[in-house]
This record gives C-alpha cells, structure tokens and sequence, in this order.
C-alpha cells in the first residue's frame, strides 16, 4: 500500500493530464468541491466513491477502473486521485520528482526500434533520422513525466506507454508517440541516429559495368582516331552512349558523354566556341571515372561514383533566408534561372543557398521553358516579386551551400585552400578600396576590373559577353568608371570565384552599393615560401598537358611526338618529379611500340594517359593557387 500511496502522491497535474486531458483535470477539481467522496483502503488498491461512481485506484494508475461507461481514465478517477492527494496520511513520505520514473525510462529504453519505424512509416521515420544525425532533435521536457513537443503536436509519455497521450488524439502508436519515443532514445543515446546511404534506383551491377566498358571503347576511339578522322555522326553516337548511361543508372558519366557529344557537334559544324583542349580535358575526366566503375566489385562501390539523377535533400530546421540576386543562364544543353539567398543563421554550414530551374533542354517542353520566373514553394507571383523580400521556409529540404571580404588574401586561402564540395563554397561577397584599371577586351569580348584592397592585393572582375551578360557587363562598366573617377566611392561585388592562368578572378552576378564593413583587423599572411619555384612547376604542367592534348586532334595512332615526350620526361626527373618522369617514359615507349604493330588495341596506352592527365589536374591545381596568391601583390 505504501507503494501505493508515493504514487498517488507524486502524481501531479501534468502527469494526470498524461493521463486524460486538461478538460477533465479542470473538470475534476470542480467535482471535488461538491461531489461526496470516500475511500476504502485495501492491501494493493483503493476503491473511491465518487458521486455514485465506484472508482478503483491501482498501481501503475493508468490501470485504474471505473464503473461508468467510458472506458478511458475518466473525470471520477482523476477526481478519485486528486482527493487522495488531499487525504494521505501525512507519515507518507513524498519523494521530490525531478526525473520520470524509473518504470517509465525502463521501458523507454528498451522500446523496440522496429516498431517505432514501422509507427512512423518509412519516408517520416527517414526524415527524422536525418534531422537527428545533424542534431535537430524535438523539444523535449522531463519531470515527472516525459513531455515531447513534435510537428505542431505535443505527446506526453508515462508509465505504462501504452496510455501515453499525443494532441492528435490518437489511442494507438502513432507517428507522434513513436517519433517522441525514438527522440527519448537518441538524447539519451541508446539509438544512434545513422541512415544507410543506399541509392533511390537500383544498380544493376553487370548492366553498369558492360555500359561502362562501352563508353570507355567508345571514348578511346575518339583518341585513338582524333578528330581529323572524326565521322559525321560521332555526336549522334555519343548522345546513345549517354541514353546507355542513363540506362544503367550511371547518372555523372552521362552527363558527360551528353556534353562531349556537344562539344563534337560544335567542331563538325566549324563552331567558334569549339576548343578542342577542354573536350580533351573532359574526354579524359570521364574515362577516369569510367575506369573507376569498371575498377568496382559491387553495386555499392559503384553508386560512389555513379552520381544521381536527383541530388539527395535534407530535411532541416525552419530557415530564414534574405535574397541577393538571381541570374539567367543559358548553355548549348541548359536553360533556366538560378537565385541566391542568404542564410540568416550566421551558425549554418550553408551560409550561401541557391534555388535553380535550370533544365536540360533535351527533357524540354514548352511547359517546363514558361515556367522559369514562375513562383515556386507553393507562393502566388513570380520569382522576382519574391526576391524582393526576405522568406522564411518550414522545414525546408536542403542539398548540401565566409560571406564578406574586405583581404583579398584571406578571401583566396579559405576558399581555395580546401576542396569545394559544391558551386556554393565558391560564392563570396568583396569589397574593394579601390579600382585601378576597366576596360572591355575585344579579343576575348570580356569586361575587366582590375581591383585592389587596402593591403594592395590584386584581383580581376571578369564576365564574358553575351545575350545573359550584357547587363552585368554595362553595369561593370559603369562602376569601374566612376570608382576611378571618385575613389571614395566603393562597391560590393557578389559573385563567384575562381582561378585562371595564375590570377584569381571573380565572375560578378551582382553588385551593390558600398555597404558597412568592419574595416578592423591586420591582413593575414600565410606563407613563408616564395611561390617562384612553383612557377617552374607549372609551365612544366602546362607544357606537358598541351603537348599531351595534340592527341585529341591528330589521334594515339598517329601521334609521333616521342622526342618531345621523352625530352619533359627528363626534365620531370631533374625536377624531381620522378612519378611524372616515369610516367612520360613510359608512355613514350608505348607511342614508339605503336609503330612495330598492327593492333588497334590501345587501352593501354589510354590507361597511362589518364593517371598521366589526373597527375597534372592535381599538380596543376596546387600550384596555381600559390601563383594566384603571389600574383595578388602584383598587376599586369
């Protein structure tokens, strides 16, 4: 009985309105101020008579009973409870409640998993998972029961669980009570919040790899041949090999082979834009990944690197975001618009965010081309009406996306001195101290601003002209005047950055007016070597890698410079790059052997021309970013 009792005692309001509902606590504590009540204390139960009802009180008190028709925990057995509370023996020592009950965590704890997934059904119970593994978890307060705040719904948790209440009104497990069981056990860590990674469309292990081994044939033909033997219908060709890449799920390769394939369309048309060094840059990225798909054992190894078709989106906290700009872009294959926000949580790792309606104009209808600037998220309008306003999102789903710069070196060292994951890590905004030089080159059909910060490094605003550009353009030209004109005047620039032939530029997608910046702070240095000796590095690249991308135009079998591979192979070695060196050797000698044999079989020496071709794109990389940082201090 003295169990009983304690029970009684500490069984407050907000674990009696876990038991029912507030209504019937209210209504309860009115009945106790007229209903006749008394009790007959037995050795393991109370019965309590409450206003003509026969009220039997047990342990745990959700087992209560009482002799009027509901067959829930009705008003006479909270009224029951709460004049108990009112009537226990004084010597009933009353426990201070500061944690649920040992029952209830008990239970908690050893709830199974797989019935809290199947509660909450797979797509929510994913979700959730996800939310968890960032570690955004529902509110969650513990007293003497366990109140749980989830989806606009509240579900209190007691002992046993199985009276546990939601708002939803729900007498079963629902997707609330599972949720705030399994949000229980992941604060508490007994579940570790982890998804298998696994792909939406299934592999089909031997499809991937025949299809892999067909396209990388496919591709070394293009380089066994070159493009002066290149047939008419080789971009017709290459649009199949794309549809057998999509086929096989193989999403990255065939985008790809869809943009060789244009890039061959442009040289048989005698395009102008058509450069025959990126379609060997890009021929020779995807025969590496190529290579590393028919390299795999299982499916699994194989979805790393086959891309998706529908990047993956994460279910987040509600997001406040301000907007910045939005562009069109437009390319031989895509079309549509991109914008761009500004997360208001300065704490996120996606402090720039994009939304985009660019499309493949392959998959193109008339529809999917009127729908550009329409609303999205559910909004009236049109994107441009919405951009003029800050918007906050409910729970929005998110796919993986440093703000300002006033030091031009410090903007360079963590944008680039880390890998990207994604376009967004590239997005910055710069303010200038000043504009030394604007001009608009004929040649290239480009505006060029030449920036300076107030530590004298160096940077270029570029945009290249076309139908899309030329706003962006007028208004470069217009800034870069009147910064030289009035130097007090100033700008920020948003846009996005990148390297090129040792510089680092900007490609600006918006431009305000001057707006505050923190002017505090010392430039930061980060090196103490000179960047010279790199220099020597990659001019032995580039000459390399040009010489290397010959065998686009004239093919493996006929490429006969050996005298000029085997000459930078040595000069790798005395450079000290004895991998490279090797490498070139080798593949002189493979080029030599060609010329004592009638096989066509070349995927050896495409096999050595891609580790070859990875090693310069990585040396490259490198060397380019210390060149771009030493040539901050300098101007042409």
């Amino acid at each position: 009985m003295g169990e009983l009792m304690n029970v009684i005692k500490t069984a407050d309001d907000e674990y009696l309105t876990g038991l029912t509902n507030k209504g019937t606590v209210k209504r309860a504590y009115k009945d106790m101020e007229t209903a006749e009540i008394s009790a007959d204390y037995g050795e393991s139960e109370i019965i309590v008579n409450v206003g003509g009802e026969k009220c039997t009180i047990k342990d745990p008190l959700a087992e209560s009973k009482c002799s009027c028709p509901s067959r829930n925990i009705c008003r006479h057995i909270i009224t029951a409870i709460l004049w108990l509370k009112g009537n226990i023996q004084e010597e009933v020592e009353e426990p201070e409640i500061k944690q649920p009950d040992k029952a209830l965590t008990d239970e908690l704890s050893s709830y199974p998993l797989k019935v809290l997934e199947k509660a909450m059904k797979k797509k929510y119970y994913t979700e959730f998972l996800q939310k968890a593994e960032k570690g955004i978890l529902p509110e969650i307060e513990e007293s003497g029961i366990i109140s749980v705040k989830i989806d606009d719904m509240t579900v209190r948790l007691i002992y046993p669980l199985e009276y546990s209440s939601c708002s939803c009104h729900s007498k079963d497990l629902c997707s609330h009570k599972a949720a705030a069981v399994l949000a229980w056990q992941i604060k508490h860590k007994i579940v570790v919040p982890k998804i298998e990674k696994t792909s939406s469309i299934e592999i089909d292990f031997t499809k991937a790899q025949d299809t892999a081994e067909y396209a990388l044939k496919f591709l070394s033909g293009i380089l066994s041949d070159g493009l002066v033997r290149l047939s008419e219908d080789m971009a017709e060709h290459a649009e199949t090999v794309a549809v057998m890449c999509h086929n096989a799920r193989l999403a990255d390769s065939e985008r790809q082979i869809r943009e060789i394939g244009s890039r061959l369309e442009k040289y048989i048309s005698h395009s102008p834009e058509f450069n025959a060094e990126k379609l060997y840059f890009l021929v020779m990225e995807s025969i590496a990944l190529l290579e590393k798909i028919l390299n795999c054992e299982s499916t699994k190894e194989i979805s790393k690197y086959s891309g998706e078709f529908k990047a993956e989106y994460i279910l987040c906290e509600d997001m406040e975001l301000i907007p910045v700009t939005y562009r069109h872009f437009s390319a031989p294959d895509y079309e549509g618009n991109i914008y761009y926000f500004i997360n208001k949580d300065v704490n996120s790792e996606n402090q720039f965010l994009t939304f985009s309606t660019v499309r493949p104009k392959f998959y193109e209808n008339s529809r999917t081309r009127s729908s550009y600037s329409s609303a999205v998220w559910g909004l009236t309008g049109n994107m441009a009406d919405i951009m003029k306003n800050e918007i906050r999102l409910k729970k929005p789903k998110v796919s993986n996306g440093k703000l300002s710069y006033t030091d031009f070196a410090k903007m360079m060292y963590e944008t680039f001195s880390k890998k990207a994951e994604n376009e967004n890590d590239r997005l910055i905004f710069i303010a200038a101290d000043k504009c030394i030089s604007s001009e608009f080159d004929e040649i290239t059909q480009s505006q060029k601003i030449l920036l300076e910060d107030r530590y004298k490094n160096r940077l270029y605003l570029k945009a290249r002209y076309s139908n899309e550009s030329s706003d962006i353009i007028d208004r470069l030209e217009k800034i870069g005047r009147i910064m030289i004109a009035n130097p007090g005047i100033k700008y920020v620039v948003f846009g996005s950055t990148y390297i090129e032939n040792g510089r680092c530029y900007i490609y600006p997608i918006a431009v305000f007016d001057d707006i505050y910046v923190s002017r505090a702070g010392s430039q930061m240095s980060f090196f103490s070597e000179s960047s010279g000796a790199y220099r020597f590095f990659a001019e032995l690249f580039e000459n390399v890698q040009n010489m290397l991308g010959d065998v686009i135009q004239c093919g493996i079998n006929s490429f006969d410079l050996y005298t000029q591979i085997s000459d930078n192979a040595d000069e790798s070695k005395k450079m000290g790059l004895l991998e490279l060196g090797g490498m070139l050797e080798r593949l002189s000698e493979s080029f030599k052997a060609k010329n004592h044999t009638y096989s066509n079989d070349n995927s050896k020496i495409v096999e050595l021309l891609t580790k070859i071709y990875l090693y310069l794109k990585t040396g490259r990389e490198k060397t380019e970013f210390y060149i771009a940082m030493d040539n901050l201090k300098e101007s042409d």
